[in-house]
Parts: C-alpha cells; structure tokens; sequence
C-alpha cells in the first residue's frame, strides 16, 4: 500500500479524472453511457461533483468516492435539508480496504455536523444498514392497460391531448411546469436554471400535458411525477398516455392521496413497495413536518403517544398529540415507546415495522408520507 494517501473532500481540479474513475467503476463507456449524460444535474463542472465527494487518492490516483449531494426538501413550506448519497465506487484493485466503509461513515458524521435533516439512497438494505439508513417511502405502483381502460371507459370517446418534450431551456412551458411544481406540498427545492437537468436525469425526458392552448400539466418519462393543474384530467391523461405508449405503471407516494383514488378506480392491479432507503437525524422536525403533510392529505385520527428514539446523532425524546385531526409535537407525556435508529425509520416511515403492529393508533398515523421523486435521486 502507498504511503502517500489522501482522505477527504474532492476538488475541482479533479474534474476529468474523477469522472473518468466513476464511469471506469460503473462500466460505463463514456459515450452511451456516461455520468454527465445520466445524472446532469450533478455532474457538469458548474454542478461541483468533486467537492461534493469524498476521496481516496493513492500517489494521487482516484481510489475511491462517494457523493453526499445537497438539496433542500419542502414539506408545507418548512425547508428540510436534505442529502443524496451517490457514486459509490471503489477501484476495483483497491476493495477490501475499508474506504467504502471508512468514507461513508465519515459523511454521516458530517452531515449531523452540518445540520442535516434527512439523507436518502438507493443500494442494498443490509449494506447500508451499518450507516443507519433503512427501507421507507411507502409508494402505490398502479398498473394501467389498454384492456382495463377499455373496460373502465366503455363507450366513453377518447379525447386527445398533446405531450409535448421540453428540450429547450427556456420554452416558455417549462415556465408553466416549474411554476407548478413549485407549488407541490411535498417537492424538492429546484432552480428554474436547473430545472432542466433534474428533469433528465436518468437519461428520462420531461413532457408537458397541453389541450391545444390550454396547459394541463407535465410527467417525466412514464408518467414519473405526474402532477396535473387539475384532478380532473387525470382520466384524459391517462387514458392518451396508454393509447401512445401501451401501458404505464404509475408510482404514487402516499402523499398524493387524489391521484391514488384516481388511479385505483381504473387500474388494472396495485402493489406497494418502500422507495429508498433513509436516515434521518431530526426525528421531531421530520416527523412534525410528516404528521402535518399527512394531516392535510389524509387524516389523523385523534389521540397520543410517546417514543424515545435511540438516534445515531443521538436520542431524542417528544410527544405527538392530535386534536380535531391537526397534529403536534410535544414533550414526551411518560410511558414512551422505545425505537433504534433503523427501528424509528421503519416505524415511522416504512412499510413494514412489527412494533408498529402492536398499536392500533400507531397503525392510524404512520407511515408518514415520506418522499422523494426519482428525478431528484442521486
């Protein structure tokens, strides 16, 4: 092993070699299939790849990197911070050192430094268990066909609307979409400027939902984050959008409680699955800001309950309390329910948590609606 070996952040200067090194890690060509052409939005220089990264240089040569991306979560107008963690590579002359392990639990360390709320990733359970993150984000993955809609809408005429791709920056309809998107109760924080970029990653196109003059809505590729101006069109849309494309399988987080009756009346099957895996190092911020999202698109039913969450940035101790459906946090009222880190995660956020199941409120309340859109994953 090399006696001169740097540990920590990347820097600009390392631009080419660092996605060079990830590409060559991936099996990426670096024509077809490249990081800048798969995630834009993170890996163009202006974008700061490498000082969003933590390194292992050995004489110099890229070893190995993880990206810890920041973003910025609204939730009902409150502002989580938010971390995406991506580009996890190890050379592979260069495994069994312990950098994957080493890097990443220094980023962890990190971001409860920082201040940070959340972080979410995709990858294997077990192997990001160790760092604290566990399955959550609880989606409706409803499966729609040309013979369910046929059934579904006997007799009734199909009325055409146009989907139309948004190439251009400064189309004046990607001024219509990210207006609209920015008034999701549940989105991420995007610039007009890089509205674009987040839109395409993982190579997906952005189409906006016209009816000749009129502006309906927009979805990325296969209906991913359909968001409508009006309920209403969601029949229409998804009926045009089967006619071009045979059939869709629209994910839907727990949050979109209109488009979920929507979906339910014509689909042809639904399932549920968890999204991502997530840490969260807040547990009364984010759990707040959760209840009162759930609160308003679903329901609270009214009661009280304690927890102490034994967190990896520490414990925390609080209450919820619901009166007349609106949800607080509060002091712990005594009697707590006792939660791990990966434990709170499930029970809060997951699909599945067997403590849980042994309360009836608990049942009622959670999951909460955690989720985030596949445009906006690292």
């Amino acid at each position: 092993m090399s006696d001169n070996i740097y540990k920590g952040r990347g820097n600009a200067s390392m631009h080419a070699d660092f996605v060079d090194f990830i590409n060559y890690v991936f099996g990426f060509n670096g024509n077809d299939r490249d990081f800048i052409k798969l995630l834009p939005k993170l890996y163009k220089p202006e974008y700061h790849p490498c000082e969003n990264n933590y390194v292992v240089t050995e004489d110099g040569k890229l070893k190995a990197a993880i990206g810890v991306f920041p973003r910025e979560l609204d939730v009902m107008g409150e502002t989580l911070k938010v971390t995406g963690v991506g580009n996890v590579a190890v050379h592979p002359y260069s495994r069994s050192k312990g950098y994957m392990r080493e890097l990443l639990g220094r980023a962890v360390r990190d971001m409860i430094a920082d201040g940070v709320d959340i972080s979410d990733l995709g990858g294997l359970r077990q192997r990001y268990g160790y760092f604290s993150y566990e399955v959550a984000s609880p989606v409706c993955v409803f499966e729609l066909n040309h013979t369910c809609l046929r059934h579904s809408f006997a007799g009734v005429p199909l009325e055409p609307l146009g989907f139309v791709e948004i190439t251009d920056p400064d189309d004046q309809l990607l001024d219509r979409i990210f207006a609209l998107h920015s008034k999701k109760p549940l989105h991420m924080l995007r610039s007009r400027e890089s509205f674009l970029d987040v839109a395409r990653s993982w190579s997906k196109k952005l189409f906006a939902i016209v009816d000749g003059e009129r502006f309906v809505g927009y979805f990325i590729d296969r209906l991913d984050e359909l968001t409508l101006a009006d309920i209403k069109d969601f029949d229409r849309v998804v009926r045009c959008y089967v006619d071009k494309r045979g059939s869709a399988s629209l994910k839907l987080p727990l949050g979109e409680s209109e488009l979920i009756s929507a979906a339910e009346r014509i689909c042809d099957d639904v399932r549920m699955v968890n999204d991502q895996n997530y840490t969260v190092f807040h547990w009364k911020k984010v759990v707040g800001a959760f209840l009162r999202l759930k609160a308003e698109t679903a329901g609270l039913a009214d009661g009280e309950l304690s927890f102490l969450v034994h967190g990896v940035a520490g414990d925390e101790a609080f209450g919820i309390t619901v009166r007349d459906g609106k949800a607080l946090i509060t002091e712990s009222h005594g009697r707590e329910i006792a939660l791990d880190h990966r434990e709170a995660v499930a029970y809060f956020f997951g699909l599945v948590s067997p403590k849980r199941m042994q309360s009836g409120l608990a049942s009622s309340w959670f999951p909460l609606p955690l989720f985030i859109d596949s445009a906006d994953h690292v």
